[in-house]
């Protein structure tokens, strides 16, 4: 246990990593361990940032869901919400077909 601990500070391991290592190490690995996941890492990441921010029950489930959605994902959703945006707006102006969709379409492309 010491001898995996030094190394641990050795490499100045923290939180999950320093967790897989510990794990790999005590087992008799050969020291190394595991590397994470780039989802463990983008996970790890997050939940730091929400430790930061102080988020805790549904803030914090939120902001996780949110920060560990891929990058396209994140863009699709918020065209989707431009989208939503726009509809919205072509309903209150009481607009309807080839007038709505014109405006719609316009609204989108900015």
């Amino acid at each position: 246990m010491r001898g995996c601990n030094t190394k641990a500070d050795q490499k100045e391991l923290k939180g999950p990593q320093r967790r897989h290592f510990m794990s790999a190490c005590l087992k008799g690995s050969n020291g190394n361990g595991h590397q994470l996941t780039a989802h463990q890492q983008k996970n790890d990441e997050c939940n730091t940032r929400a430790k930061k921010l102080r988020l805790q029950g549904a803030e914090k489930r939120g902001f996780m869901s949110e920060c560990v959605k891929p990058e396209r994902e994140k863009q699709e959703t918020a065209g989707e919400e431009k989208a939503k945006g726009c509809q919205r707006r072509a309903h209150e102006r009481r607009l309807d077909g080839e007038e709505r969709q014109k405006y719609v379409d316009a609204c989108l492309n900015g």
